[in-house]
């Protein structure tokens, strides 16, 4: 085993190696965009790369358990019947402890014959990492999370879009419901309302059989549930949290899980002031803070935020589920891929007389049949014009369930609205002002596989649970403002479907060259082609920028320091202001009150 490791950790400088894996990711490539081409993994080459995985799978460290992981995923499709690929897949991933996968992968290979070295280690990770309320088995990532959320009072973790936090965060749940003798009352704190209902409902799945609790949403607990015996899961945005807070008669809360804590400390979105506000006065009362977010390097930093030691987190690296990244460049008439190893492969679209191959809907249809696609548009405007174009080229899709969403689009909206006639072609569109209820048979049409495309705003950033095989982006911006590596990589990172498949595409589009629809492509394509998220400085800690000084300037009135700041800065800085003077009135001790007197 040691040697096994110490090999691990030079093959991916092996000049050998590096070859292969090019070759590998060239042929995906060119099947995914439907090119011909003479590449071929010679039978040698095969046996040799699958070699190259197993070692890789040695390693401790996650970049290489994510190179062993992708040889599996760009093989799976050719190779998927072959038994040698099959045995070695599985030794693979029991290794990685990658158990959707492993069935992805055996679902039609069940009598592969195993060593008794990895037979063993599959039933004891298959044993020790079942969980205990459902059938599935955690990942190795996730059963080191779920351990730790179990021996801790406070803890922040981050991973992955893919990783499954959700679903850690309801087994924990199950364990503290069940371990804890149905005797604390939980709240989940959202960001938004746009996720409220999805979780709310889907806790009322997990706990139908668990009448101590009841799941609610708003900050007022009806009389008809109200009694000394009666426990609550309560989700709650931040509004509602110190709307429920405020009310001294109401239960106590125990614990608090705060998904999508990034928002908390974005420098863009003037709601998290209030986050942060709603769980420092949780935290006053003495409630045990669990923080879940993607991507972030540095998850300690929302235990810093409240004074909690850093230990208690943890960042995970390894992905579950694989991505291949695309740059599909209508205006300059080429495909490039991104090789994991900082490398582009670019293909020219060889146009034909009828100028075809400049047509998105065209492509859209050729590269997303059969699988399931997002197409981010960032405008509402452009995501409903995209929509209605790409499904003026496609058949009548029927389902008594798209039937069922258009009466009630005629009933609620107008009988003439032009999502109807996307539906009847499988496709839809999703922006927030969309009633909240269409919305939501939106995304169960879409989790159900009855439409295929959804083109959608930036609504889909807010934690929407929503994963697809493909995700195409033809804006590289939220608005006016360019993504920033978090928010491209919790977009980018719903491609590919844990449980569903084994990997995802990411396809980058230009169609026209315009602002934010990827026109200085040297620069806008770091985002995707770096694969980094850097590290969260939250203003309240750091104070970047003259935020103090600002904070300052808001109380006593006066011009800030930037001439023309921009709304968003200035509600930033006015609702910190009022933090701060809210916590010198009440003599709360806090990090941002005690930064903003020292700086």
């Amino acid at each position: 085993m040691g040697l096994l490791k110490e090999l691990s950790e030079n093959v991916l400088t092996d000049e050998y190696f590096i070859e292969l894996f090019k070759k590998i990711e060239r042929i995906n490539f060119y099947k995914f965009f439907d090119i011909s081409s003479n590449n071929v993994l010679t039978e040698k080459e095969f046996f040799d790369l699958m070699r190259y995985a197993e070692i890789l799978s040695y390693s401790d460290k996650p970049k290489e358990k994510n190179f062993s992981y992708k040889i599996i995923s760009l093989l799976f499709s050719d190779y998927k019947q072959n038994e040698y690929f099959v045995s070695y897949a599985n030794a693979i991933l029991v290794r990685l402890g990658n158990f959707p996968a492993l069935e992805l992968v055996l679902k039609n290979n069940k009598n592969v014959i195993l060593s008794n070295e990895i037979a063993l280690e599959r039933i004891v990770k298959k044993t020790f990492q079942k969980d205990p309320y459902s059938k599935f088995v955690f990942t190795d990532p996730q059963f080191n999370i779920y351990e730790a959320l179990k021996n801790n009072n406070h803890y922040s973790f981050s991973g992955p879009t893919s990783l499954g936090k959700s679903f850690i965060m309801e087994a924990f749940i199950k364990y503290l419901i069940h371990e804890h003798n149905y005797n604390e009352n939980i709240v989940i704190l959202v960001p938004t309302r746009a996720l409220i209902n999805q979780v709310t409902n889907r806790m009322k799945r997990e706990l139908k059989d668990v009448n101590q609790y009841k799941v609610l949403s708003h900050p007022v607990i009806p009389k008809l549930h109200s009694n000394d015996k009666q426990r609550y899961i309560f989700v709650f945005t931040p509004e509602r949290l110190i709307t429920y807070l405020s009310n001294g008669d109401n239960p106590k809360i125990d614990y608090m899980f705060i998904d999508e804590a990034h928002k908390m400390v974005s420098k863009k979105d003037s709601r998290g002031p209030l986050f942060y506000h709603a769980i420092l006065q949780a935290e006053r009362k003495s409630v045990k803070l669990f923080f879940s977010s993607p991507n972030v390097p540095n998850a300690e930093v929302f235990l810093q935020l409240f004074e909690k030691s850093i230990e208690e987190t943890m960042s995970v690296k390894e992905s579950p589920v694989a991505q291949n990244r695309y740059f599909l460049d209508l205006y300059n008439d080429k495909l490039t891929l991104f090789s994991d190893f900082n490398e582009d492969m670019e293909i020219p679209i060889i146009r034909n007389e009828e100028d075809t191959r400049k047509d998105f809907n065209l492509w859209l249809d050729k590269l997303g049949k059969n699988n399931k696609n997002i197409v981010y548009c960032n405008s509402t405007k452009d995501t409903i014009n995209y929509a209605i174009n790409f499904s003026n080229i496609l058949p009548d899709k029927k389902h008594e369930k798209i039937d069922e969403l258009i009466d009630l689009i005629k009933e609620h909206i107008h009988r003439d609205y032009y999502l109807i006639d996307c539906l009847k072609k499988g496709v839809a569109y999703h922006f927030g002002r969309l009633p909240q209820r269409v919305r939501e048979k939106i995304e169960q049409l879409f989790s159900d596989r009855i439409i295929d495309y959804i083109f959608c705003t930036s609504t889909l950033l807010e934690g929407v649970n929503l994963p697809a095989k493909n995700i195409f982006i033809l804006n590289n911006a939220i608005g006016l403002s360019k993504f920033e590596d978090i928010d491209f990589w919790n977009l980018a990172g719903r491609a590919g479907r844990l449980t569903k498949e084994l990997s995802g595409n990411i396809i980058c589009t230009k169609i026209i060259d315009k602002r934010n629809t990827w026109n200085n492509l040297e620069k806008d394509l770091k985002v995707v082609k770096n694969k980094n998220v850097e590290k969260i400085k939250p203003l309240v800690i750091k104070g970047q920028k003259n935020f103090f000084e600002n904070i300052g300037r808001s109380l006593e009135n006066k011009n800030f320091t930037k001439k023309k700041p921009s709304s968003g800065e200035v509600d930033i800085w006015n609702h910190y202001a009022n933090i701060a003077l809210i916590h010198e009135i009440r003599n709360d001790q806090s990090v941002l009150k005690s930064n903003f007197i020292n700086r």
